[in-house]
């Protein structure tokens, strides 16, 4: 409709201090413009994380699930890789856990183990219990409570955030805190909602085309970190010996994005003048 306002500037945000985040999401996975609902219309297996971290306590956030099918939903750290054409997401890697309520398993590093649950449904709740005073997580289906999980804490004991991958055609809508949940945990615990902040423009999801848009007209320099854009490359990864990277994002890897192997130090190179 000619001359009709996208929803981004239209919808209220003003109780929303966390939401799915767009600067941390694989490409084309869709966010809705109040940033809690996300859906996968593409042939991969998009995935995303939340906007605030967890470092020590209780944190819980529910998901609504919309559609049936292969979601894989939890937690990941920033050390949690998104190889979306390689149908690697949450719950594949050493850096998250995840379940899967349509094949009924809980992932890690890409191995799963069976659970006992019916396969969800459109309506059902997910929770998500990330429990870090006693290094466990435990996900619930309408309150029904799975077997806590321990694994992902073998390799990190904080910053972690909510996250989910889904397969083709995949829906779901995501509440940190924002709504009252239908099934709360009987422990006291944190939310993102409650705990976290954005700024104005943080909270702003634009349409596809007017993203990719914006990108076009941006200037970005050829000395810029590969990763973020913002900062000027002056790291090389050894022994790989592959190079334009900021510090700041050097220091979030653990493996080379360009090969996938792991490196045993970083080296700086002058920056061009």
């Amino acid at each position: 409709m000619e001359n009709r306002q996208y929803s981004y500037q239209t919808v209220n945000m003003d109780t929303i201090n966390a939401m799915l985040n767009t600067s941390d999401v694989s490409e084309y996975l869709k966010i809705s413009p109040d940033g809690l609902e996300a859906r996968c219309d593409a042939y991969s297996f998009e995935s995303v994380r939340c906007t605030a971290q967890a470092d020590k306590g209780i944190w819980y956030y529910e998901v609504c699930i919309i559609t049936p099918g292969v979601m894989q939903i939890g937690w990941a750290t920033k050390n949690s890789n998104f190889l979306n054409h390689e149908g690697y997401g949450i719950g594949d890697d050493r850096y998250s856990l995840a379940y899967d309520g349509c094949r009924r398993l809980i992932w890690y590093n890409a191995k799963s183990d069976p659970q006992n649950l019916p396969s969800w449904q459109p309506g059902d709740i997910l929770g998500c219990l990330l429990d870090l005073d006693n290094q466990q997580i435990i996900f619930s289906v309408n309150g029904i409570a799975l077997p806590p999980s321990m694994h992902v804490f073998t390799m990190a004991k904080s910053g972690f955030f909510a996250a989910a991958s889904f397969m083709s055609f995949q829906q779901c809508r995501f509440n940190f805190g924002a709504e009252p949940f239908e099934h709360p945990p009987n422990v006291a615990y944190s939310t993102f909602n409650e705990c976290g902040s954005l700024r104005p423009e943080d909270k702003i999801v634009l349409p596809r085309h007017i993203f990719l848009n914006q990108l076009r007209e941006q200037n970005i320099g050829e000395d810029s970190c590969t990763l973020c854009y913002d900062q000027k490359a002056s790291i090389r990864l050894l022994p790989c010996e592959h190079s334009g990277f900021c510090a700041s994002c050097a220091k979030q890897l653990v493996e080379c994005p360009m090969c996938r192997s792991p490196f045993r130090e970083i080296e700086e190179y002058p920056q061009s003048s």
